[in-house]
Parts: structure tokens; sequence; C-alpha cells
């Protein structure tokens, strides 16, 4: 008798089949829908992309490295480096420009961090700059990417993910038709003049979180009002 159970062990090991097959590259399908396939810049996001983000960051550093110089990133890897408390970073490269977009001064950053912000400034950032403000952006304004620290506010002493230059914390955009966005002064539409601009940072900041672990602006807390922090740490948030 053909019972319920048979055929769920049936379904199981069809699946398991096709992923084996999908795998070694016996059955063939696109690459945005293979989940080992290799993380494509060009491809339009999907629910894989976290997927091949995350096994990009389990190779080794010379494989991520190589996916920036590929794709045009600016940059220029680093030694590693430990710090007392355990500080430093591991696999890291110091960040100018990626896409159009160049930093208002170069950062330490882990590698997996710039390809999150690759995937972001063409998937995300510039589609909010289009869209709310009819511009491109030209340049990110930041606080920092490397601080031997602790989490603000963290009773326990938890180390901050900018201890081990896995966190960029943006405070605003400067665009190519000259104007400038600020996360401090822009996040509330106090008046018409800056309405478009706090719209742009709500976009930017929830589209940023497809590639982030964590995303954390204004709306998360007050320690947060002027700036977005964006890391690829363990803990999952997007605020």
């Amino acid at each position: 008798m053909f019972t319920a159970r048979r055929f769920g062990i049936l379904v199981l090991a069809l699946a398991g089949a096709m992923a084996w097959g999908v795998w070694n590259g016996r059955i063939l399908i696109p690459t945005r829908f293979n989940p080992w396939a290799p993380l494509d810049l060009a491809e339009t996001p999907n629910a894989l992309t976290r997927f091949k983000l995350m096994r990009l960051s389990e190779q080794p550093p010379a494989a991520c490295l190589a996916w920036l110089d590929a794709a045009g990133v600016r940059h220029v890897p680093l030694a590693d480096r430990e710090d007392p408390g355990g500080c430093g970073w591991q696999g890291a490269t110091r960040l100018s420009a990626f896409g159009g977009v160049r930093l208002s001064s170069t950062a330490p950053l882990a590698c997996p961090v710039v390809v999150a912000l690759t995937l972001w400034e063409r998937h995300g950032l510039q589609v909010a700059a289009q869209a709310r403000l009819g511009s491109t952006v030209l340049a990110i304004d930041h606080l920092g990417s490397y601080a031997c620290r602790d989490v603000a506010g963290n009773a326990a002493g938890r180390r901050s993910e900018h201890a081990r230059a896995n966190a960029l914390d943006v405070a605003g955009f400067r665009l190519a038709d000259g104007r400038r966005v600020s996360v401090l002064k822009d996040w509330q539409a106090d008046t018409d003049r800056n309405a478009a601009a706090a719209l742009f940072l709500l976009d930017a900041g929830k589209s940023a979180c497809p590639f982030f672990s964590a995303v954390l602006g204004p709306a998360y807390n007050a320690a947060h009002r002027d700036h977005f922090h964006l890391d690829r740490g363990r803990y999952r948030i997007c605020s």
C-alpha cells in the first residue's frame, strides 16, 4: 500500500536527488535560482542572495577579495591585525569606492561587508535615490568602521561589530546634483524642503536589510539618531 509515509519518503528522496544534481552540475538551472552558483552582482537579488553572500563569506579571504576585484571595487587588501581585547580584523581591505559611490574617507572593512555594500549600492541605494530624489548618490559620508569598543549601552560588555571592522556607520549622502542628505537632519520631514530626503532615507535603510545582518538607524534608538549602522554580524535586525 502506498501510504502517506512512503509518499513523504519518496518526495524527500526526489528532492535530495535534484539538489545533488544541481550541486554537481548534472541538472542545469538559471544561476540566480541555483544556491551553489557564485554570487553575481548583476543579478537581481532574490531569496538566495543572502545564502550566496554567506557562502562567499565562509570561503578563504582570497575568494572574497577576488570578487571585489571583478566587481571593480576600489580597495587595498590589508594584513590581518590582532589588537588587545579581542579586537582587530581578518580578511579585511581598505575601501575607497564601489559602484558609482566613493567614501568620504577610506575605511578598513571586512571583505564581506564590502560585498554587501556593493550589492546595496547597485540594487537598493541608487534605486531609492532615483525614485525619491531624481538623482544618483556620488559619495557616502561615514562616521567610521573600525573601533575597538563594546556595543554602545551594552551592560554585558559585548564587543561591537566595529571591533572586528565588520560594520560601517553611514551618516549621509552626497548627490550628483549637489544636494546633501543627512541622517541627523533629514530623517524627520519637518518641511517640504526635506520631505523627499526623508523618504529616501527610509527607503535606503530598508533596502540595505537583504544584504546586512543588522541595519540600525534613528528608528532603533537615540544612539543611532545620526547614522545607519550596517554590519554583517551574527545578530539579524532591521530597524
